[in-house]
């Protein structure tokens, strides 16, 4: 009978315009006969982003090509499926390939979050705080190279109030296959706010992540100088290591916030161990500051940082300074290169999702290896600028 009520109804709603009020009808009228259940009706919505680069290089030694870039161009889908369940599924078009970032399933569960599926290793500040919502034009240079990023797995979020935990087991990234057993990793991170309040915020976290690389037992550390409008162009780089059993990474993390002042500083290491050869550590660390000329503060939630709403109709403006470096010599790796960078920055919020971005960025490259830099140092100059807008 309720097969024939049903079917009834979808003919009847059919013959009628299709309009959001109509789905709307047919659904309500499917509950009340018991049909489908409450919370069947899943809300779904699209979501994406498109940052579009300009960047001019002031060259030393390497030479670099000026113009623009197509950063990022992301589309997707997100929604909850049921009182408990929701998703993400998103896609990067950038440039000239297409590449998978958050592609997940989130359920509740006691308390907090179990994510299964694609989303990023849980490490660093800097790496999980949204590219929407970062104060820079790229992410410091130690976050870029050592934090793993997005990987396939299932992780477990818990966040209550002024402390939180995030926790993944992990294998590679969508579009990595290689032959052979994938690596297997676990991470994990914990922060907590010792102060929280309207006027002043406090951050400390600390992340911890372990990796047996089995049989994709290669990796590579290099490093752009915080710009991709010339994408090809990496200023240090280890060369590809071999036979290497698996990694070990560690990093530490503090930010406070004052009004519309904030500040961060980040640590970060790798240990690399091999079956044969020479064994690294390679290191990096950035300290950042920002300042609201128009009174806002930047946003903050469940140990991240998040985009601002202006507090005028005509939008609101930010001045920011940033120190990175990030040293890939070490034993076995002299000539790797050490990359220390000085970034200053504006931006233009306006709206709370249409921004505009101008970063200079000067560079001091040292101790690479003279074949691959004439004299082993490079010192150019770089100017960028940034149109954003997300959804």
């Amino acid at each position: 009978m309720k097969q024939l009520l049903s079917t009834l109804l979808i003919a009847a709603l059919a013959l009628m315009p299709a309009t959001g009020a109509n789905a709307s009808k047919l659904t309500d009228a499917l509950k009340e006969k018991g049909i489908i259940a409450t919370d069947f009706a899943p809300d779904i919505e699209p979501r994406g982003r498109l940052h579009l680069d300009a960047g001019w290089h002031d060259e030393d030694v390497t030479e670099f090509g000026d113009g623009f870039a197509n950063r990022r161009a992301r589309l997707g889908l997100q929604g909850r499926l049921a009182a408990d369940w929701s998703f993400v599924i998103e896609y990067d078009f950038a440039e000239n390939g297409t590449s998978a970032n958050d592609v997940m399933l989130s359920g509740k569960f006691f308390g907090g979050s179990l994510n299964i599926g694609q989303f990023k290793v849980p490490m660093g500040l800097d790496e999980l705080t949204s590219s929407n919502a970062s104060v820079f034009i790229e992410r410091a240079a130690d976050s870029n190279t050592i934090v793993d990023s997005r990987r396939l797995g299932i992780g477990y979020d818990y966040h209550a109030g002024q402390f939180g935990i995030q926790s993944m087991v992990y294998g590679r990234a969508i579009g990595g296959k290689q032959d052979g057993d994938m690596p297997m990793g676990i991470g994990g991170r914990v922060y907590a706010n010792p102060i929280k309040d309207e006027n002043m915020l406090m951050h400390i976290g600390a992340s911890a992540a372990y990796e047996n690389r089995q049989d994709y037992n290669t990796l590579r550390y290099r490093e752009r100088p915080e710009a991709r409008a010339d994408a090809d162009v990496r200023l240090i780089d280890t060369g590809t290591i071999t036979d290497v059993d698996d990694t070990i990474k560690a990093g530490l993390e503090l930010a406070l916030v004052f009004g519309p002042f904030s500040t961060e500083a980040e640590y970060l290491m790798a240990d690399i161990n091999r079956e044969t050869g020479e064994e690294p550590t390679f290191k990096g660390y950035h300290v950042q500051a920002s300042y609201f000329l128009t009174g806002e503060t930047r946003g903050y939630r469940n140990g991240v940082f998040r985009g601002i709403t202006p507090k005028n109709n005509w939008g609101a403006f930010e001045a920011a300074a940033r120190w990175s470096c990030v040293d890939l010599n070490d034993d076995g790796f002299d000539g790797s290169g050490k990359q220390e960078n000085i970034t200053l920055g504006l931006n233009y919020y306006a709206t709370s999702n249409v921004r505009f971005m101008a970063n200079y960025i000067m560079v001091d490259v040292t101790d690479r290896d003279p074949s691959k830099i004439a004299g082993g140092e490079d010192s150019p100059n770089i100017f960028l600028l940034r149109a954003a807008f997300y959804f």
